[in-house]
Order: C-alpha cells, then sequence, then structure tokens
C-alpha cells in the first residue's frame, strides 16, 4: 500500500463528494449537533462523546477505523482549529509530523479542513487522514485510520455524509464535551495476557518500548485494585503473576465510569489502552507498567 497514493485519493475523492448531496440509503445517526450515515456491515463502539466503526479483513490485515467526535468549542480560527484537532488525535497518540499536507473547502458557514499522514498503527503501516468542520465557534473531527485503499470508499462516504445542525451549535450544552475522548479501539481485538505484556518489559525494556509503547493494546487478567487517585483518575491495577515483579497499572477517564464500575476485584477484566512503559511509582520510579487513556471494550 503506498500512503502517498491513498492520501492524495482520498483528498480528491473527499472533496468531491462533499460537494455533492448524498442519498440516504441506510438509517442515520446522531452524535450531539451531528448527524451521519454509519457504514453497513462494520463493528461500532459508541462511547459518550466519541463513536468509532471498524472493519477488519482477516485474509489479508487490511483495515481500517473511522472515529466520530461529538463538537468542541473552537477558538473562532478554522487553520488553528484544525491544528489542535490534529496535534490531539494523530500527532500525540501516533507521533506522526505535526504539520501535514490540507486541502479546505467552505460551505453553510463551516469551513472543512482534510489532511492525511503516514503512520504506524499497530505494527502496520498506514494513513491516518483527518476531516475537521469548523464554524460557529464549534469544532468537530472525523479520524479514518487505514492500510488497504479499498476501504477509501466507504471512509469518504462517511465524511460525505456528516450534516452539522447550525441551531444546535449556537446552543452550547447542545454540544458539551467535559472529558478527554478516548482513542479510536485497536483494529485487532485479540488480547494478550497483562503479566505477558510486563514480561516483555522486565525481559528487554529497550525492544518493549520499540514494540508497544505509544500503541493502543488488549489486554486481560485478574484485576487487583479499582481506585480513583488525587487527581480524579481511575485507576485499575491487575495483579502480577509469579514470572513478573510489576503490575500492569490502566488510567481511565471519567466518561468510562459506568463501565469500570461494573468491573470487581480478584476478578478477570479485559481492557484496552495506549502503552506508556514502566513508570507510575514515587517519584515516577518504574514501579508499574503503566496504560492510559483507557477503555473498557
Amino acid at each position: 500500500m503506498k500512503a502517498s497514493k491513498i492520501i492524495s485519493g482520498l483528498f480528491v475523492a473527499h472533496f468531491i463528494c462533499l460537494g455533492v448531496p448524498q442519498t440516504v440509503f441506510s438509517q442515520t445517526e446522531k452524535l450531539g449537533i451531528i448527524q451521519y450515515t454509519p457504514p453497513r456491515g462494520w463493528n461500532k463502539t459508541p462511547n459518550e462523546h466519541v463513536v468509532a466503526f471498524s472493519k477488519l479483513d482477516q485474509t489479508t490485515g487490511g483495515f481500517c477505523i473511522i472515529t466520530i467526535y461529538s463538537a468542541t468549542p473552537g477558538v473562532g480560527n478554522p487553520q488553528n482549529d484544525f491544528t489542535n484537532e490534529w496535534n490531539k488525535l494523530v500527532v500525540k497518540p501516533l507521533q506522526v509530523e505535526a504539520n501535514p499536507e490540507t486541502e479546505t473547502r467552505s460551505a453553510d458557514g463551516w469551513t472543512v479542513i482534510a489532511g492525511g499522514a503516514a503512520v504506524v498503527f499497530q505494527g502496520s503501516k498506514a494513513v491516518a487522514f483527518l476531516t475537521v468542520f469548523s464554524g460557529f465557534r464549534k469544532t468537530v473531527s472525523v479520524l479514518g485510520v487505514l492500510n488497504d485503499e479499498t476501504y477509501m470508499t466507504q471512509l469518504v462516504a462517511f465524511v460525505a455524509s456528516v450534516e452539522l445542525d447550525k441551531a444546535a451549535a449556537d446552543n452550547p450544552a447542545a454540544s458539551r464535551r467535559e472529558e478527554p475522548l478516548q482513542p479510536a479501539p485497536a483494529p485487532n481485538a485479540t488480547a494478550m495476557h497483562a503479566a505477558a505484556l510486563v514480561k516483555e518489559f522486565e525481559s528487554n525494556e529497550v525492544r518493549a518500548n520499540q514494540l508497544y509503547v505509544g500503541k493502543r493494546v488488549r489486554i486481560f487478567g485478574t484485576v487487583n485494585s479499582i481506585e480513583v487517585d488525587k487527581g480524579g483518575r481511575i485507576v485499575l491495577t491487575f495483579k502480577s503473576s509469579v514470572s513478573t515483579y510489576k503490575n500492569a497499572r490502566c488510567y481511565f477517564n471519567k466518561s468510562q465510569s459506568s463501565r469500570v464500575a461494573a468491573i470487581n476485584a480478584h476478578q478477570e477484566a479485559t481492557v484496552e489502552g495506549i502503552v506508556r512503559g514502566l513508570g507510575g511509582g514515587f517519584d515516577n520510579t518504574k514501579a508499574f507498567l503503566v496504560l492510559e487513556d483507557c477503555i473498557v471494550p
């Protein structure tokens, strides 16, 4: 897969489709001020302020994840809105360049800026394509991550189906998003045992950092404790095993409270989060394997 080819194709198709009225072949859905048409037959992972759709071809390994984020307050400048969203949703979690090539269009009071870049996602070469709608001091983002150009049509169609309610956009309460957003779920649903991941870091931290840090992984194991730290974050710690000294410690935002509340200590659970490496102890000593921005899938 050539990343430059996909990015170029997405730019062209994206802005052609944005100018053409969409025929709705399936039922539309809403997320705050946003109305969109979900892709048929895709896995859906909804959260309070974000909805992700994913498709994985088990035969080829090709995947695509489309994530739509609810409206947040903008800064009144479309380019600055795009830069802020790109840094938050792409640069920080995927560690790519901060200034991608972009295209801009305007319609109905909204400015649409799209940008893309080659990324490495879950160990696979892929492309991240971000579309940001900016207007009425609101910002709405759609992020697509794919490693197979056959998913271009679905991604473009999804973005082209997005319609924004200008009246609701003028109501601050209609699109309030207080909690940090959760990144899209990993395309590979296979989970590894928490102790096995810890063992990777205890065996060779340099190699494990290269393989896992900055990537989203899904792990399972027996829960040791569930607490709320001084900063108000939810902390779930897995038990260690006979072959490891350290524990895996997972941090959740408040938006995951209801899902974490269903988990009990000393029972098995599965979580998904971004690996940050060893740390988490007093004065940031390497007492735990830390995962952040965690969700209960």
